[in-house]
């Protein structure tokens, strides 16, 4: 038997999540600006195939597969790309009234750092194409590269629900917080991931591995460092 016969249904819940996360993007698509909706729809149609690919490795001809593979290949490449020019844009635009300012250098290093993971699993997914459990493995964790920009706005929906504050800042938290908090729930969804790796097949994946690490060393850039001094000055 195939495995992950059931994978593009789990990739719809971090899909959906990230589509509802960036629904003011949606909301406001006719007056998005073109880097905008380069960044947008090229992760939204990379996201696409990343759902259909695992369906189409267990249900049709591995050459559709492999074509598919392709074009997500492509889509990648916009992504990766388009996720650079909105890390400059955002450092160049954002206000100082924006519950982001006070983290904006982290939070520019966080997103590239993301998208330099991103990359590499990318190129190692390629590279490890004929092995279908670590191709596999560095395809899923794509998703827990790019998955916290979605789920932080996520986390806001219910929170202003709840607590129904009149400006962001009557919040009794700090945008960094639920940061934090999400990137602790991606590190707990990982160690679950590498628990049941470990059980079933006695392997720790590095795929998985990379982004336990990485997440946890940006807790401590969140938590400790902010925007230090050498942090405006390397992006500056």
């Amino acid at each position: 038997m195939k495995p992950f016969p059931k994978l593009h249904l789990w990739f719809l819940l971090p899909f959906f999540i990230t589509l509802l996360g960036f629904q003011g993007y949606w909301l406001g698509f006719s007056t998005s600006p073109f880097h905008w909706h380069l960044h947008g729809l090229s992760a939204t149609f990379w996201y696409i195939c990343l759902i259909i690919q695992p369906w189409l490795y267990h249900n049709r001809p591995i050459q559709v597969h492999k074509k598919v593979g392709m074009l997500s290949l492509i889509l990648a490449g916009f992504v990766i790309a388009s996720s650079i020019n909105m890390i400059v844009v955002s450092l160049h635009s954002m206000s100082d009234s924006s519950p982001l300012y006070s983290v904006r250098y982290s939070l520019a290093l966080f997103d590239l750092t993301s998208i330099c993971g991103f990359t590499l699993s990318v190129v190692l997914a390629i590279i490890y194409a004929r092995n279908i459990q670590i191709h596999a493995r560095w395809m899923i964790s794509t998703v827990f590269w790019v998955l916290a920009p979605g789920t932080v706005r996520f986390s806001f929906i219910p929170l202003f629900l709840i607590l129904q504050p009149k400006e962001f800042s009557d919040f009794p938290f700090e945008w960094a917080d639920v940061f934090i908090w999400n990137l602790v729930l991606i590190i707990l969804i990982i160690l679950f991931l590498m628990i049941k790796d470990y059980i079933k097949l006695k392997k720790i994946y590095f795929s998985y591995l990379l982004i336990l690490i990485t997440n946890l060393i940006f807790i401590f850039i969140f938590n400790d460092i902010k925007d230090a001094a050498w942090l405006k000055s390397f992006f500056d």
